[in-house]
């Protein structure tokens, strides 16, 4: 039913693999820190923001907030949003006190998790 490929054709997938990069340590190291640092804004989130924020649809507790913030999946998809501007809504008092009378919490987090979570956010935009 399926043709074996001929040494010709498994030979040239492979070089063109290598080719375009897909073997290249630079490549797999970047794609492994890239994944980490996911993984650690997650943790962030998880441990910090999930008292107020759906920072993940698994998460273990709901928002103690009787009218939660925004979830990190609403935010990943609203308009404009980016890194840089996430990064900037994180470490500034952001909440709207026309509607629910209180200011987020100074998270006193370093950059890197700042960047760390900002990321996090961005993963979670649907495609």
């Amino acid at each position: 039913m399926f043709r074996r490929a001929t040494p010709n054709v498994a030979l040239c997938a492979l070089m063109g693999a290598v080719v375009c990069g897909l073997f290249s340590p630079r490549v797999q190291a970047e794609a492994a820190a890239d994944s980490a640092e996911l993984a650690h804004g997650e943790h962030i989130a998880r441990f910090v923001c999930a008292t107020c924020h759906v920072v993940a649809k698994d998460q273990e507790f709901a928002p103690i907030l009787s009218r939660p913030a925004p979830s990190f999946l609403d935010i990943a998809n609203r308009p404009g949003v980016s890194a840089a501007s996430l990064e900037h809504f994180i470490t500034s008092t952001h909440w709207d006190p026309d509607k629910i009378e209180m200011t987020m919490p100074a998270l006193m987090a370093t950059p890197e998790q700042t960047r760390a979570v900002a990321r996090y956010i961005l993963s979670l935009r649907k495609r």
